[in-house]
């Protein structure tokens, strides 16, 4: 991997892959599991739903006759569909150029009808290219063709379907019905009319096809057609009732997989104001990100979702670790802050803490509580010295003896220099830790502040997510080709360009990659205020909970703009629901539960992994996902940054602070 060699991770959108991409790059994950999310011989519809890159298009594509038929490139078509067990034909609906069929003038419900008509045509046409390759390629086959065009011409109005002679005739009359629609639809913007006649009535194609090729040969009796249909959110209202309306009426001929965005559906309505489809009854729906996110094989998917854009081929022994500098936290951070060039010599943190207990800068050694800063910091590394701090503040109740309780915590922490063994101490020690190097490396403002590197980290930035791997890797890629350094195992990328990339691939999806107009704002400015509040949680003094990326608060207290914008805020992945939310600690009540796109944390300097989680009241909680409260939001802001900085005053007033040690 040569600087100026083309970036391997650049291609991020399946859209844009060659159905030789499409195989070459194809990675299992784990043994089956995308057979249960695409069930393509299940005789149910399925929406497949997921954010921004978690691989529906791939997913489509990979499964189509089309992608198919190449990775058996020696064998004939009818080998193929029996060894794959059904035909899948794909369409993108972007390629259906849908904004054509909105109702210029006129009846809605006529380019409704107009719609049906022509998705039917572009589906007819992908199962006749298939059935055709079939033909073609099985010459010691007998087809019935005369059997294949009698049962097609019973549910078609046009007379020149009978006089088809074999199914290539019939693949071109209905190429040559879609190419004049095509030609009426352009021309109709100009001229305001259209002129056109309906060949069949909707579902009378599609549907009926799936009969005819079991009469062009036995053995297509017994394979499953499925239609996928991509990127379902492209399409209106008016022409999702077209699809509910194939769904529902498929009848056991035909069934569809449709992919799109976690706010695809518009509507589950059928046309002309007919029932509405019902989950579990006429479809069935699965969300990719949970299973993403949660599948334990995600991070060996990763690996070798990667190492197979790698090029030239390295093979799978390589150590993908190895590509990335770590920061260890061996030695309790001593050697990561040293090559951070962080230095030990009176940190910031201490002088906070002594102004927080009271001490005056001038004679502070003469103060009665130096004695405190002193057992709680001095002959300590750096990382347990503010641990010491941080149990020290979360044990000061009123009343407690602050010169006692340093010396309890100070004689924990000896203990656990010398043996490192379990125990309250270690265990705050392996909660803190990450949070409290963070706060470390921020209060020195060196080399960008928090670090992010090595592999682990940005697995967990992708949460599940392929793309969002993509567009990290991509970033650490093309700056290790700016500074003409090698991307390869004994050269690892150094930890400031890693973390450049990092916060470049947070910036790109919170600025450029969630662009929807108005509601994407609207979740934007939401996501921004928790965003703060989780970072004033994070370098608080007493961090209210570990690695905070997760809320919980109760859904019955959102007003319904904030109700709404966290709507929008988890259509785009922004924030993610946690689905067994939190039981409140003060009745039965089940809280909500989300937590941030951990590929946003750099933006705020936050963790990558998610621990623990801020419990919200309903006034903060609206306050942050309600526009209008913008001054509210600032106020509570302003409160809980008081309460978790200076835990040791009697007041949270700013105007009037008593020390609980003078």
């Amino acid at each position: 991997m040569q600087p100026g060699q083309v970036n391997p991770f650049a291609l991020v959108r399946a859209s844009d892959y060659t159905d030789d991409q499409i195989n070459e790059l194809w990675v299992e994950l784990g043994p089956q599991l995308v057979e249960k999310v695409i069930e393509p011989t299940s005789g149910s519809s399925k929406y497949i739903l997921g954010g921004k890159g978690t691989g529906k298009t791939h997913l489509l594509r990979y499964h189509s006759y089309q992608v198919a038929r190449l990775r058996f490139a020696s064998d004939s078509g009818l080998e193929v569909l029996k060894k794959l067990g059904y035909l899948a034909i794909f369409l993108r609906t972007t390629a259906l150029d849908a904004a054509r069929f909105e109702a210029m003038d006129g009846v809605r419900a006529n380019w409704q009808m107009l719609f049906g008509v022509y998705i039917e045509l572009r589906l007819a046409e992908g199962v006749l290219d298939a059935i055709c390759d079939v033909k073609s390629t099985s010459s010691d086959q007998k087809f019935d063709d005369a059997g294949f065009i009698e049962k097609i011409s019973q549910s078609l109005t046009s007379t020149a379907v009978s006089e088809c002679r074999d199914v290539h005739d019939f693949r071109t009359w209905v190429i040559g019905q879609r190419k004049s629609f095509d030609a009426a639809i352009n021309n109709a913007a100009f001229s305001g009319e259209l002129n056109l006649t309906m060949p069949f009535a909707i579902g009378a194609l599609c549907l009926p096809i799936k009969d005819a090729i079991g009469l062009f040969h036995p053995d297509l009796a017994k394979i499953p057609l499925l239609y996928l249909l991509d990127e379902i959110e492209n399409l209106s209202e008016h022409q999702q009732q077209v699809i509910n309306s194939l769904i529902r009426y498929g009848e056991g001929r035909a069934t569809f997989r449709v992919t799109g965005r976690l706010y695809a559906r518009k509507t589950l309505a059928t046309m002309g104001g007919g029932e509405e489809n019902r989950p579990s009854s006429e479809f069935s729906v699965t969300n990719l990100d949970p299973i993403l996110k949660d599948h334990n094989e995600y991070p060996e998917f990763a690996r070798n979702f990667i190492i197979s854009r790698l090029q030239p081929k390295i093979g799978n022994k390589l150590n993908i670790r190895s590509l990335f500098c770590e920061i260890t936290s061996s030695e309790f951070f001593e050697p990561a802050l040293r090559s951070l060039r962080i230095s030990d010599d009176a940190p910031s943190f201490i002088s906070n803490f002594s102004r927080m207990l009271g001490i005056p800068t001038k004679g502070a050694t003469k103060h009665p509580l130096y004695g405190v800063v002193k057992a709680l910091t001095q002959r300590f590394p750096t990382i347990l010295a503010k641990l010491n701090i941080l149990i020290f503040a979360k044990r000061y109740k009123i009343g407690t003896n602050p010169i006692i309780l340093s010396a309890e915590v100070a004689k924990e922490a000896r203990a656990y220099l010398r043996h490192s063994k379990g125990g309250a101490y270690a265990n705050a020690y392996g909660h803190y830790k990450g949070d409290l190097f963070a706060q470390i490396c921020r209060e020195s403002k060196q080399d960008g502040g928090v670090p992010y590197a090595g592999w682990d980290t940005f697995v967990d930035m992708s949460s599940g997510n392929p793309r969002n791997l993509l567009v990290v890797l991509g970033g650490a890629y093309s700056i290790a080709a700016f500074r003409e350094l090698m991307f390869a195992p004994e050269n690892p990328l150094p930890v400031d360009l890693q973390t450049a990339a990092a916060e470049e691939a947070a910036k790109f999806m919170f600025e450029q990659d969630t662009n929807y107009g108005s509601d994407s704002d609207l979740a934007k400015i939401a996501i921004a205020r928790l965003g703060v509040l989780l970072r004033t949680a994070r370098y608080s003094l007493n961090i209210p909970e570990v690695s905070p990326l997760a809320v919980s608060f109760s859904n019955e207290g959102l007003t319904p703009q904030a109700s709404q914008v966290l709507q929008y805020s988890l259509n785009y992945s922004l924030v993610f629901e946690i689905q067994e939310g939190r039981p409140d600690r003060n009745s039965d009540q089940l809280r909500r539960k989300i937590f941030l796109n951990p590929m946003l944390s750099p933006r705020w300097g936050l963790g990558t992994g998610r621990r623990g989680d801020i419990s919200l009241n309903d006034e903060l909680v609206n306050s942050i996902f309600d526009q209008s409260r913008k001054a509210e939001f600032d106020s509570h802001l302003k409160s809980l940054s008081l309460k978790w900085n200076d835990p040791f005053s009697t007041s949270s007033n700013e105007q009037n602070q008593t020390k609980l040690f003078e």
